[in-house]
């Protein structure tokens, strides 16, 4: 599946903003804005494959000049308020050509100019230098007001403005129009790829419910997020990525602190603002009225504190072993506190970012714990995988990150599952290796039969002895105890997750558009099983 991007942003007078400008700085031109004399030069700038001005029909000649017309759409408006543009930015797939991705970037400007009867600039952008080479996108910019044979009309694409959420429908039913665009395209190129804009928790419901488990697994993963210019500005500025990891961590952590500081200090002490209205000003209100909520609620920590928290994560970030957490581990217990994932923008973003950053290792931990669990039984020659294995191994890959938030003690739940994993796997391996230490055993001693009464010889024949030990009746009675215990736990532990989440999948059916079509019936043959009912074991003598 492709990955879909569509943004909207308005361009206001009331912010300093100018459609003069914007049209400059997409299409790569040098532009003059006649209503306040500024020249806006951006023709030497890199990354501007294509730009070209559409218009409906019956449009003057004049409104596919780009330079004309932007200027006589600033003079159109005539309020210092006033909204002067539109912009939609779409990521173009990276699987189509450059002559496809042309067709398509014209395609969306032409739906746009005979949805709302504007003129739009259709701006193809390259990937930058430095960023990612897949990132090829197209921004629309569009005039604030419809165009005809007489110039400019009436307002256009007001219902993007309209209260008690008629706004938001609007941007959605675009969306579906966009994705369906770009999917007529890619079909076209005899591409199988698809894009939808749908969220990835509403596109994997429906995939369990069609019984499409691997399509449903693969879609449980994290949505992306999108860094905005800021955030790349700042990465750049300070050669970092806005993951530190490595053995250099520390240092890279410490640097980029320093960065964002600086750039915060920069927006906060402003000169030219008055005392009493400075940003700095308007933190402090907030962190008295906060203060003041935490007092009469009986609320407990303080954002300040989460800011501590997720910074002395970041100095002190060890990678992740596959057996690095304790009973229960420090960082477990920590998220166990946690009760939402938040997925945020603007002034916290980075805070709450980190924190479900460090959700998405400690969960990313226990898969990997599960994983090589799996490889260790693989690597066992002749074993069968038991079924109890399979849905415990299955319990822990199926789950979505979000869905820590809903119930307590699921971070507990999931980590001990895969220690369970863990002793299960070396259990079951553990007289393989006994066999394989006694074969190697009795070939070493071999190669001594010429010489029975060396002393490498006799330390060949007491390795023979403690190997035979270990694959002797008794221990071997024990060991298949042992296993028997571990297959014991393991399964509790999967049950007792499953009863956990239980209740939230059921609540999450139970709210989708299909809550009148039943589930598929699991299957201990499917690697994608969300939920799993098993029957208990028979008794052994």
């Amino acid at each position: 599946m492709a990955i879909y991007h569509s943004h909207m942003k308005s361009f206001g007078r009331g912010k300093g903003d100018s459609s003069v400008a914007a049209a400059a700085y997409r299409a790569g031109f040098d532009l003059v804005d006649e209503a306040t004399g500024l020249s806006h030069s951006y023709s030497r700038r890199h990354g501007v494959d294509h730009a070209q001005m559409l218009a409906p029909k019956g449009a003057p000649a004049w409104c596919l000049n780009t330079e004309r017309f932007w200027n006589a759409n600033e003079a159109a408006e005539t309020r210092k308020n006033a909204l002067v543009a539109r912009e939609v930015e779409v990521a173009l797939p990276q699987s189509l050509d450059q002559a496809q991705r042309k067709a398509l970037a014209l395609d969306l400007g032409q739906l746009l100019v005979d949805r709302y009867q504007v003129a739009v600039l259709v701006a193809i952008h390259t990937p930058s230098r430095n960023g990612d080479q897949r990132n090829h996108h197209v921004h629309l910019l569009m005039s604030a007001r419809q165009v005809g044979p007489e110039g400019f009309g009436k307002r256009a694409a007001a219902e993007f403005d309209g209260r008690q959420g008629k706004g938001s429908k609007a941007v959605k039913e675009l969306r579906l129009e966009i994705a369906a665009t770009i999917n007529s395209h890619l079909d076209h190129a005899g591409i199988q790829k698809r894009v939808d804009p749908r969220k990835l928790k509403t596109q994997a419901r429906e995939a369990a419910l069609q019984g499409n488990f691997e399509l449903a697994r693969e879609l449980t993963r994290t949505p992306g997020t999108h860094n905005g210019k800021v955030k790349t500005a700042l990465e750049r500025k300070s050669r970092l990525t806005w993951s530190v990891q490595g053995l250099g961590g520390k240092a890279a952590a410490m640097k980029l602190v320093a960065t964002i500081s600086a750039h915060q200090a920069a927006l906060i002490n402003d000169p030219k603002v008055p005392e009493g209205h400075s940003h700095a000003a308007a933190l402090r209100d907030r962190a008295k009225t906060e203060d003041r909520l935490t007092a009469q609620e009986g609320r407990g920590g303080h954002p300040r504190d989460v800011v501590d928290r997720v910074r002395e994560h970041l100095l002190d970030r060890r990678s992740i072993s596959a057996r690095s957490f304790d009973q229960y581990s420090r960082q477990t217990l920590h998220l166990s506190r946690v009760q939402r994932i938040t997925r945020a923008s603007g002034r916290d973003a980075e805070v709450l970012n980190a924190e479900a950053k460090l959700i998405e290792d400690w969960l990313e931990a226990q898969r990997e714990v599960a994983q090589d669990s799996l490889e260790l039984l693989r690597s066992v020659p002749g074993i069968q995988i038991e079924p109890e294995f399979q849905l415990a191994h299955a319990s822990i890959l199926c789950r979505r990150i979000d869905d820590y938030a809903g119930k307590a003690f699921t971070f507990e739940d999931t980590e001990v599952l895969a220690r369970c994993l863990a002793k299960y796997a070396h259990m079951m391996a553990r007289p393989h290796r006994a066999r394989m230490a006694l074969l190697d055993a009795q070939a070493k001693l071999s190669e001594h039969l010429d010489e029975p009464k060396t002393q490498a010889a006799t330390r060949a024949r007491q390795r023979v002895y403690r190997a035979k030990t270990h694959v002797s009746p008794r221990i071997a009675a024990i060991q298949q105890w042992r296993i028997d215990q571990a297959r014991k736990r393991m399964t509790e532990a999967k049950d007792v997750l499953d009863k956990h989440f239980m209740d939230t999948i059921t609540a999450t059916l139970s709210n989708s558009p299909h809550r009148d079509v039943a589930p598929p019936p699991a299957r201990t043959d499917e690697a994608g099983n969300w939920e799993h009912k098993m029957k208990g074991r028979r008794p052994t003598f």
